[in-house]
């Protein structure tokens, strides 16, 4: 089963969506955000110092405490969930709170079985040859972690064997009129930041 994994930031009513038939793990302080909208998380993961006393006594049962303190919560999350065989994970609530936190986070979707997510973008790692699809003018960027030697074929912006870093260079592609992209990594970490909307040009 695909596991759902949530971090303790705010979220949306995305997440009543994203959590059908899913394994839920909270990564501490999310299990009071999931109970926000009425989700019951299947295992409450971390040290519990975010989690609300009444959360980790109504569900002591789904409790896993890991007191690892080299470790974030949502690490601890993640390690649970791929020790008990799980090979496909999402990951939401891990970014908008401290930025050395989101920074730390990114370094997860260097894992190929891992997505971040948000509302906006999903967060995914190229290792070699991507395919990405949507509509025309679907958003996407690219960001060397940090460099990649890139060639993208389909998009507005083409490039081949060109270098990207941790910049603006690759940030800001779309798709075009083909309404599919090929990404290929030549070398270096490369991040796919995919989005979920159509840019509007005026």
């Amino acid at each position: 089963m695909e596991v759902l994994i949530v971090g303790n930031r705010p979220l949306t009513k995305s997440v009543i969506e994203l959590s059908k038939n899913k394994f839920i793990i909270a990564a501490d302080g999310g299990g009071d955000r999931l109970l926000e909208f009425e989700i019951l998380p299947n295992k409450i993961v971390g040290d519990l110092d975010s989690l609300s006393k009444k959360t980790a006594t109504d569900l002591k049962k789904r409790l896993v405490i890991n007191k690892n303190a080299e470790k974030t919560d949502l690490e601890k999350a993640v390690d649970y969930a791929i020790e008990k065989g799980n090979k496909k994970i999402k990951i939401i609530g891990w970014s908008g709170g401290r930025i050395d936190h989101t920074i730390g986070a990114l370094g997860l979707a260097f894992n190929p079985n891992i997505e971040l997510m948000d509302d906006n973008f999903t967060i995914s790692v190229v290792t070699n040859l991507e395919t990405i699809s949507g509509k025309e003018g679907t958003l996407f960027s690219l960001i060397g972690m940090p460099e990649a030697k890139v060639s993208v074929e389909g998009a507005k912006w083409n490039l081949r064997e060109q270098k990207l870093g941790m910049s603006g260079r690759g940030i800001h592609n779309e798709i075009g009129n083909s309404e599919k992209v090929t990404v290929k990594c030549h070398s270096g970490n490369l991040l796919l930041f995919m989005g979920n909307f159509v840019l509007e040009h005026k």
